[in-house]
Formats: structure tokens, C-alpha cells, sequence
């Protein structure tokens, strides 16, 4: 009878699943780790074609905890996935995978999702020059209202607002990369006609204390970059030529970093291309790299 009922029980989780596979696909999270979907970090400004103006948009993210943490000052993660600025969502698969290893670890994961191309968000001069500026800064600017998210409720997440670091791959890597150096203020509006909504916790502190480059390029800012900036880590294929020419764009941005003194770790991977998920380094993956990096310079 008890085995009856298992098979009923595990028989209709597996149909649960499959139903819903179309709609959410059916996590596999550490045992120490929770998962909370479509939450609220922020509004953003999206064209409407029937309208023909501009109206306000959610911006969802997924929180992804450990369960077996203290309640208070834990270290918090803003994850930004890739997809060229015209698709991928905060639930990619590479990414759902890195934020559950690293929240079983004992980080609290802020899986976001950004506005993209199709929502054709305003930008100010000189960022209104082409479809593509526009976006970066549109998702830039989002990224920026994530992390005053963070640390404006840092309380209700158990979070310790100093310790908050942003991980981007990809186009999720440019948008972390210019949030994390920009200054205070720089990308934190869609222009005067756009005024940020008091949701967005307008004038909270944007900065991070790390950065994680997976595969990314900072070709667009290098002119940002201070001796004030946090310490990055950088992943990047030397194979890769979908955002720059094979290692050439983790180059630059290692370039700025000795040139204006911020701590770094450089990981390049000859024989890869774009996305090097599976990197392994002295028997490390990836995650455990990022854990490695985030304890020396975040702690936990």
C-alpha cells in the first residue's frame, strides 16, 4: 500500500511536471535552497505600438536563498543573463544552475530580468544614437535599479546592504560590467522625459563591492574605469568571437585594471568559445571559481 501510494505520489509530480513544462520548467534545487518566481524589482519604460507612447513595465526576478543561513547580513548576487540584447530571461539554465550552486554555498541570488530590444526602451543622448545603445543603456539602467532594490530592502531579504555583488554572461556581462564602474547617477534614468518612479528607489546607493564577468566586453566604457571600481573576475573563451575578437575584450578591461590598480582574476580558456560553462581550472568548476572570488573579496 505504501508503495502505491509513492508511485501515486511520484506519478503525479512527473505529470505536474510535464504539464507545466511549457509554462515553468520544474527546478532542481539544492536541498538547502529555495526558490521564490516573479517578483517585482523595478518599472521600466517600454514603447506600446497601439498606443504609440511610452508606459511603465514590471521587472521581475526570481529569488533564489539558502535555507540553512543566518537570517541577517547575508551576501546578496543581482544575476544577469545573456541572449544579445533581444532575448534570454532570468530563468536561463546555465544560470539557474550557477545561482542555486552558489545559494547553497550561502549567497542570496537575484536571478533579473531586463528590458530588451523588442521593448524599445528610451535612452538619453548619447545613448539614443541606435536601436542597440539604447537597449544597452535601457538594461543597464535596470540593472542599476536591481541593485538599489537590493539594498533598499536589504532588511526584508536578510541581506547585508555592503555586500552586494552583480554576475552578468554575455550581454548580461556588458550591462553588470557598466553598472558595477559607472558612477553614482550615470545610468540610473531613462532621460529627463522619463522620470524614475519612487519604486525604483531613486538616490540609494547603485555601487557593488564585485563584479563577475562571464564572457563579456567592456569595450563600450572603457573610459569609466577608476581606481575606485570593485574587483572583477573574468571568464572568457579565446575562441569567442561573438562579442569581440577572441581574448581581445577580457584583455581591456584586465588593461584597466592594472592600469588603475583594481584587484582582479583572469581565467582565459584557449580551447573555448562563447559561453564557458563548463570551465574547470585545478579541478574547479565554474561556480566553485566565482565561490573562491567572491570569498576573498565579498566574504560570506
Amino acid at each position: 500500500m505504501l508503495y502505491l501510494k509513492g508511485m501515486r505520489f511520484w506519478g503525479g509530480l512527473f505529470v505536474l511536471c510535464v504539464m507545466s513544462m511549457f509554462l515553468v520548467a520544474c527546478p532542481k534545487l539544492a536541498p538547502n535552497v529555495s526558490l521564490s518566481r516573479e517578483m517585482v524589482y523595478g518599472y521600466g519604460y517600454v514603447y506600446d505600438d497601439q498606443d504609440t507612447a511610452y508606459v511603465m513595465k514590471e521587472l521581475y526576478f526570481d529569488l533564489m536563498e539558502p535555507t540553512d543561513s543566518p537570517l541577517e547580513q547575508r551576501p546578496a548576487l543581482v544575476m544577469v543573463h545573456g541572449g544579445s540584447f533581444t532575448g534570454g530571461s532570468r530563468e536561463d539554465e546555465d544560470l539557474f544552475a550557477l545561482a542555486n550552486d552558489l545559494a547553497s554555498a550561502g549567497y542570496v541570488c537575484f536571478l533579473i530580468d531586463y528590458r530588451l530590444m523588442a521593448d524599445q526602451p528610451p535612452a538619453p543622448p548619447p545613448y539614443d544614437a541606435s536601436e542597440l545603445e539604447s537597449t544597452v543603456h535601457g538594461a543597464t539602467v535596470d540593472v542599476k535599479a536591481a541593485i538599489r532594490h537590493v539594498r533598499a530592502n536589504a532588511a526584508s531579504y536578510a541581506v547585508n546592504p555592503d555586500r552586494i555583488a552583480v554576475i552578468g554572461d554575455s550581454a548580461g556581462a556588458i550591462t553588470a560590467m557598466a553598472a558595477g564602474i559607472s558612477d553614482q547617477g550615470q545610468y540610473s534614468s531613462d532621460g529627463e522625459a522619463f522620470p524614475v518612479p519612487d519604486s525604483n528607489a531613486p538616490g540609494v546607493d547603485e555601487s557593488v563591492v564585485a563584479i563577475v564577468d562571464l564572457w563579456g566586453t567592456a569595450d563600450r566604457f572603457l573610459d569609466d574605469f577608476d581606481p575606485a571600481d570593485p574587483p572583477m573576475m573574468i571568464v572568457h573563451g579565446a575562441q569567442d568571437f561573438t562579442v569581440g575578437i577572441s581574448l581581445l575584450p577580457a584583455q581591456n578591461i584586465v588593461e584597466q585594471c592594472e592600469t588603475h590598480g583594481i584587484p582582479y582574476r583572469y581565467y582565459p580558456v584557449f580551447d573555448a568559445g562563447h559561453g564557458v560553462w563548463d570551465i574547470t581550472v585545478d579541478d574547479k568548476d565554474l561556480a566553485w571559481l566565482i565561490f573562491d572570488f567572491l570569498q576573498e573579496f565579498m566574504g560570506q
